[in-house]
């Protein structure tokens, strides 16, 4: 039982989609659950509900796509071939930082690390977007 996305975008373990969030969030210096102890985020944080927290310069506004990624519920719903785009807009913008973080990330290490996931998920938004079909979580 895990997370199993269309279009080939992400299958493994809610634990390693988190992980894989958990690195996208990093990479903008921000942080998500569990939120490790001490960890500050410079600036006045944005916030999910107190999911994820993110520096002042990261606003639904200038990172739409990520917004869309880090808010998304992780066992159901759907990204319209649009939200696709911007999603794979924004976590392009971050793969050199991910591809610094490495493979080893605990489970997400079979997926390549944060660069290999997210290169797999931005490649599974692109196809939806390109087919003009949702990205399903399942």
């Amino acid at each position: 039982m895990g997370l199993d996305c269309s279009h080939g975008a992400f299958h493994g373990a809610y634990s390693a989609f988190n992980r894989f969030r958990a690195a996208v969030c990093k990479d903008v210096g921000g942080s998500w659950p569990p939120h490790q102890v001490g960890a500050e985020v410079e600036g006045e944080p944005c916030t999910n509900q107190g999911r994820w927290y993110a520096p002042e310069t990261v606003t639904r506004e200038a990172w739409p796509g990520l917004y869309l990624f880090l808010c998304h519920e992780d066992c159901e719903g759907s990204l319209t071939p649009e939200e696709c785009r911007l999603v794979a807009d924004d976590l392009e913008k971050l793969l050199p930082e991910l591809h610094k973080m490495g493979a080893d990330f605990g489970h997400l290490a079979r997926a390549g690390g944060p660069d290999g996931a997210a290169r797999q998920f931005i490649a599974g938004c692109r196809l939806a977007h390109a087919r003009g079909e949702p990205l399903e979580f399942a």
